[in-house]
């Protein structure tokens, strides 16, 4: 959960004022530029846009544009950690905010031991604990997350108020760059492992399971009554170019989705989701650049906030074809790539791989633009509605072909 980035930084100081600088100075200089650094890193983290996330989930996290925070808001936010962390068994020498807002609340602090993460869980609680416990599984495992530092009760997390608060290592590393072969193999093969590592977890007693196995079909009913539905509103805004655009295609790809639908029904996806409620795994749910770290020659993942049981190729649909559909064409290489890099670690049947496929094939990135315009109500130019109609064309081509080469 920490230092997690997009990679935003800011441009170092012209060389020669450090010239210029004494000894102590340029070092000083250094320290004060490695914080604007991670605080720009961290800016950027928060606007990262997960293209594959769907509106519940979004509302699961609550996600608001974060406000600016005043120096006031700061040291309050400073003070709330320093009345929290005497509840672990820490001695603490300094905390500085690294995330204040209504998503999140993170704080990096140092202590005698090391560095360390305060964070505040900002989702319902039954649904933090079991995301909680399944992080403290998977470090125990030994799978490559930030362990959990219990407090001096045992506890896995203090509550304060609504909210529960929890104590991590603190991970040192560089954001991957999904423009870099080597960063997106790193990356795919992470997922493989995660989702492997995640195998065997079952939430204490008490706690509620967090599980979207066989909720598919459900999922796919309700976008296209969502898609249908926004039919009625461009219909009132006739003279809307956006509007316009969206009557005039929609129609197709509504029934699209619908026979989408039916293929996933008569596909090899109910038995594997009864195999998997005998022996799930974990999907992390909001996979990408944001939430993984390279660090000491490995992969760390973070921020497991929103993981639940269901099919793995839900974490590979949600992190392929948004960034395929970045790419403003389709990008056989760059699929083939990804696929296989995660296939090295944990590979696919043929059963699975056209289940995955099926899934993909369902208009996702055309659904999200819309929901930008009639959902959002945020203003999006018709050409970029355009665009997705005709990426939901070009991937259906290009995945309706995969599978007749299964």
């Amino acid at each position: 959960m920490q230092n997690k980035s997009s990679g935003l930084l800011l441009l170092a100081k012209p060389v020669l004022k450090s010239i210029l600088l004494s000894e102590d100075d340029q070092e000083e200089e250094k320290k004060e530029r490695k914080k604007a650094e991670e605080r720009a890193r961290n800016k950027g983290r928060n606007q990262i846009k997960e293209r594959g996330r769907t509106k519940e989930e979004r509302e699961e996290t609550e996600e608001t544009e974060e406000p600016e925070l005043t120096p006031e808001m700061i040291e309050k936010l400073v003070k709330l950690a320093s009345t929290l962390l005497p509840n672990w068994e820490l001695n603490v020498q300094n905390i500085e905010l690294i995330q204040g807002g209504q998503m999140a609340l993170v704080w990096k602090f140092t202590t005698d031991k090391g560095t360390y993460c305060l964070k505040r869980i900002h989702r319902p609680e039954k649904k933090a604990l079991f995301s909680i416990h399944a992080q403290d599984y998977l470090a125990k495992k030994g799978s490559r997350v930030p362990g959990i530092i219990p407090n001096k009760d045992g506890q896995l997390y203090t509550k304060h108020g609504p909210f529960l608060f929890v104590v991590y290592d603190w991970i040192e590393g560089r954001p991957f760059d999904l423009t870099v072969p080597d960063d997106l193999e790193w990356m795919m093969k992470g997922l493989g492992q995660y989702h492997l590592d995640s195998i065997g977890y079952e939430p204490p007693e008490g706690i509620p399971v967090f599980t979207k196995l066989g909720k598919w079909p459900k999922h796919y009913i309700k976008r296209c009554q969502q898609m249908e539905s926004w039919k009625r509103i461009a219909a009132e805004t006739p003279d809307d170019p956006f509007s316009q655009v969206y009557l005039s295609e929609i129609d197709a790809h509504i029934q699209n989705g619908k026979a989408i639908l039916e293929k996933l029904q008569s596909s090899y996806y109910p038995e594997w989701v009864d195999a998997c409620k005998q022996k799930p795994n974990l999907c992390h749910q909001d996979y990408g650049t944001g939430n993984t770290l390279f660090s000491d020659g490995h992969i760390w993942i973070i921020d497991l906030d929103t993981t639940t049981f269901d099919l793995p190729i839900r974490d590979l649909r949600k992190t392929i074809i948004p960034l395929m559909g970045d790419q403003g064409a389709w990008d056989r290489n760059l699929f083939h790539h990804m696929l296989s890099s995660y296939e090295k670690v944990s590979p696919l049947t043929k059963e699975q791989k056209k289940v995955m496929f099926i899934d993909m094939l369902f208009p996702y990135e055309l659904y999200e633009t819309a929901h930008e315009k009639f959902g959002r109500k945020n203003e999006i130019m018709p050409e970029e509605l355009m665009q997705a109609f005709e990426y939901e064309k070009k991937k259906g081509e290009e995945i309706e072909q995969l599978i007749r080469n299964l």
